[in-house]
């Protein structure tokens, strides 16, 4: 598999943001707050919370009252949009393997590998489609 241990931190991340901010802990969670808790190292942090920021996820605020928050309800934020602000375009299988042997014994095998690893992949997206961070965030609270 080639996905990074960001997109878990990730949903953790906006999960936090959101239970903190919801409880009224903070308007904006400072990023330090939300590293150490996490034990996130503070560049890792930085990055995931750009990439969160850029896909219009999280909002950030400078300053000594700054920090981030999210962008929108989180009803509205599913785990394959978090999914998608951090691996950007990556495939689950990589699939650009080639063969060797010829024929269309090892033609189909390849077709046949490849079309169970997309499906497994689509299963997975639509999945975490389903998925809200307001669902989380309820189960949190049971």
């Amino acid at each position: 598999m080639s996905y990074s241990l960001s997109f878990s931190q990730a949903i953790f991340v906006v999960l936090f943001v959101g239970d903190k901010v919801a409880q009224d802990y903070f308007d904006f969670v400072p990023t330090k707050e939300l590293s150490s808790a996490l034990n996130i190292p503070n560049p890792s942090a930085v990055k995931i919370l750009g990439n969160l920021a850029s896909a219009g996820i999280i909002e950030t605020r400078e300053g000594s009252r700054g920090g981030v928050r999210l962008a929108k309800p989180a009803q509205q934020i599913t785990l394959l949009d978090v999914f998608t602000a951090i691996e950007t375009g990556k495939p689950m299988f990589r699939q650009d393997h080639q063969l060797r042997v010829t024929g269309k014994k090892p033609t189909r095998a390849h077709q046949s590998v490849y079309a169970v690893l997309t499906d497994a992949e689509e299963g997975m997206k639509s999945r975490l489609a389903k998925t809200t961070i307001a669902d989380l965030m309820a189960s949190l609270n049971q």
